[in-house]
Protein backbone atom coordinates (compact mmCIF):
# COMPACT_ATOMS: atom_id res chain seq x y z
CA UNK A 1 0.00 0.00 0.00
CA UNK A 2 1.52 3.64 -0.95
CA UNK A 3 2.31 6.04 1.78
CA UNK A 4 -0.70 8.27 0.43
CA UNK A 5 -3.24 5.70 0.97
CA UNK A 6 -1.58 4.93 4.42
CA UNK A 7 -2.15 8.81 5.42
CA UNK A 8 -5.52 8.83 4.02
CA UNK A 9 -6.50 5.80 6.00
CA UNK A 10 -4.77 6.97 8.87
CA UNK A 11 -6.96 10.29 8.92
CA UNK A 12 -9.98 8.59 8.25
CA UNK A 13 -9.05 6.40 11.48
CA UNK A 14 -9.52 3.03 9.61
CA UNK A 15 -6.07 2.61 10.90
CA UNK A 16 -7.39 -1.37 11.91
CA UNK A 17 -7.15 -1.76 7.64
CA UNK A 18 -3.55 -1.28 7.22
CA UNK A 19 -3.04 -4.84 8.93
CA UNK A 20 -4.90 -6.35 6.70
CA UNK A 21 -1.95 -8.38 4.52
CA UNK A 22 -1.80 -8.11 0.99
CA UNK A 23 -3.30 -10.71 -0.75
CA UNK A 24 -3.22 -11.93 -4.64
CA UNK A 25 -6.35 -13.61 -5.62
CA UNK A 26 -7.17 -13.16 -9.19
CA UNK A 27 -10.11 -10.76 -10.01
CA UNK A 28 -12.23 -13.59 -11.62
CA UNK A 29 -12.02 -15.68 -8.36
CA UNK A 30 -12.82 -12.81 -6.27
CA UNK A 31 -16.23 -12.17 -8.45
CA UNK A 32 -16.92 -15.73 -8.28
CA UNK A 33 -16.88 -15.41 -4.51
CA UNK A 34 -18.94 -12.27 -4.27
CA UNK A 35 -21.59 -13.93 -6.20
CA UNK A 36 -21.95 -16.95 -4.09
CA UNK A 37 -22.26 -14.73 -1.44
CA UNK A 38 -25.88 -14.79 0.06
CA UNK A 39 -25.93 -11.16 1.73
CA UNK A 40 -30.02 -11.81 3.52
CA UNK A 41 -28.15 -15.35 5.42
CA UNK A 42 -24.66 -14.31 5.87
CA UNK A 43 -23.51 -17.64 3.49
CA UNK A 44 -21.38 -18.08 1.26
CA UNK A 45 -22.96 -21.04 -1.01
CA UNK A 46 -20.57 -23.08 -3.21
CA UNK A 47 -20.75 -26.36 -4.90
CA UNK A 48 -19.91 -28.58 -2.17
CA UNK A 49 -21.40 -27.00 0.31
CA UNK A 50 -22.78 -23.06 2.41
CA UNK A 51 -20.47 -21.35 4.95
CA UNK A 52 -21.95 -18.85 7.48
CA UNK A 53 -20.13 -15.69 7.41
CA UNK A 54 -19.21 -14.19 10.81
CA UNK A 55 -16.54 -11.88 11.91
CA UNK A 56 -14.93 -14.39 14.02
CA UNK A 57 -13.99 -16.69 11.03
CA UNK A 58 -13.52 -13.73 9.04
CA UNK A 59 -10.47 -12.11 11.60
CA UNK A 60 -9.31 -16.01 11.33
CA UNK A 61 -8.81 -15.89 7.19
CA UNK A 62 -7.38 -12.56 7.32
CA UNK A 63 -5.57 -12.86 10.25
CA UNK A 64 -6.92 -10.74 12.18
CA UNK A 65 -8.09 -10.08 15.96
CA UNK A 66 -11.92 -9.69 15.45
CA UNK A 67 -12.96 -10.26 18.62
CA UNK A 68 -11.42 -6.83 20.47
CA UNK A 69 -13.13 -4.11 21.62
CA UNK A 70 -12.67 -1.43 18.73
CA UNK A 71 -13.56 1.14 20.64
CA UNK A 72 -11.49 1.05 23.95
CA UNK A 73 -12.69 4.71 25.35
CA UNK A 74 -16.31 4.84 26.75
CA UNK A 75 -17.62 8.36 24.82
CA UNK A 76 -19.76 10.95 26.32
CA UNK A 77 -22.75 11.50 24.28
CA UNK A 78 -22.61 15.45 25.84
CA UNK A 79 -18.89 15.91 24.77
CA UNK A 80 -19.46 15.14 21.31
CA UNK A 81 -19.74 17.93 18.30
CA UNK A 82 -23.79 18.26 16.70
CA UNK A 83 -22.30 16.49 13.32
CA UNK A 84 -21.07 13.21 15.19
CA UNK A 85 -24.02 13.46 17.64
CA UNK A 86 -26.27 13.00 13.89
CA UNK A 87 -23.92 10.18 13.10
CA UNK A 88 -23.88 8.67 16.35
CA UNK A 89 -28.61 8.77 16.36
CA UNK A 90 -28.39 7.25 12.71
CA UNK A 91 -26.49 4.00 13.90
Amino acid sequence: MSEAKKAIIWELEFDGLIHIPPMNVPHKRLKELAYSFNLEKNKLDTRHSSLKVKPKKIGVVLDLNASRDLFPENVSFKDLFKENKEILRRF
